[in-house]
């Protein structure tokens, strides 16, 4: 007769086979912001990128939900509707309330602000912090990059993504801030939607900041599948020579030319000790 412990020991060896084989896959329902592909189309090859470099055969599912805002998204991966993963700006709500994946998805490059702005606004004569604070900036209800420029003292106009971009037109405000890895793709967007904006070359505004995984806390499974995945890919160098070279990545390093720009510096006061933690070696340099 088998004894208990043996089952036991037969039992889990047999499920790392199983688990081990090309055949075991899960289906990852990615919730996708505004349902804009073109947008984030690097954020959803990394994703990529990490299920690929996981154990297993596993599946993306892209949920391209339209008009919906981001506070619904964060709704719906909560109760496990629709979505069972979400890249959102990092807040520590978010930290507390989900799984998060301590791995900034585009090695910090959304917490280097630039500024979308009209035909008729030059930041070129802005030579400080205290100038730039007189004009206002424009960000989404519910991101903590709102949260970031009002905590530094800046004047900040909220409003729905969409919203913005016709604030910004009719004059509302003077500044949209977008991650440099967003600013042209939107830009050119906006411009074939009809709107005459123009990026400035000036300034930048630097804080630590980034998108982050989130997973609905009852899927650990899930977690730990990307998880390992992403982590191999740091590992086998391949997360590297992707970002270096996926087109979004590359053009925005080469066209935002941030060693030219005029860039300050401000804190992030949503950062946890936990974010704070996060190794150097996913923070790029400029």
């Amino acid at each position: 007769m088998i004894g208990t412990q043996h089952l036991t020991r037969l039992f889990f060896i047999a499920s790392l086979f199983l688990f081990a084989s090309p055949v075991w896959g899960e289906t990852f329902k990615l919730g996708i912001l505004h349902g804009d592909q073109d947008v984030f189309a690097y954020e959803i090859s990394v994703i990529k990128l990490g299920l690929a470099n996981a154990p297993g055969n596993h599946k993306l599912e892209l949920v391209l939900l339209k008009n919906t805002a981001q506070k619904r998204f964060l709704n719906l991966l909560e109760h496990g509707e629709r979505i069972n993963l979400f890249f959102t700006g990092y807040s520590r709500e978010r930290e507390e309330q989900f799984l998060q994946i301590d791995i900034p998805l585009t090695r910090g490059l959304l917490g280097h602000r630039i500024f979308i702005t009209r035909q008729d606004t030059s930041l070129k004569n802005i030579e400080s912090l205290a100038d730039l604070k007189k004009l206002w900036i424009g960000s989404g209800i519910g991101w903590p990059d709102t949260e970031i420029f009002k905590h530094a003292g800046f004047h900040v106009i909220q409003a729905s993504y969409e919203n913005l971009w016709r604030m910004l037109a009719f004059k509302r405000y003077d500044l949209f801030n977008r991650g440099i890895n967003e600013a042209y793709v939107e830009l050119e967007q906006q411009r074939k939607a009809g709107y005459d904006f123009a990026i400035d070359p000036y300034l930048s505004v630097t804080y630590p900041f980034d998108y982050f995984i989130y997973v609905n806390r009852r899927s650990e499974d899930l977690y730990h599948i990307l998880k390992a995945g992403l982590e191999q890919a740091y590992k086998n160098g391949q997360f590297m020579e992707h970002f270096i070279n996926h087109p979004t990545i590359a053009h925005a390093l080469q066209i935002s030319k941030m060693a030219e720009r005029r860039t300050f510096r401000i804190p992030n006061p949503l950062l946890s000790p936990r974010a704070q933690a996060i190794p150097d070696q996913y923070w790029h340099k400029f």
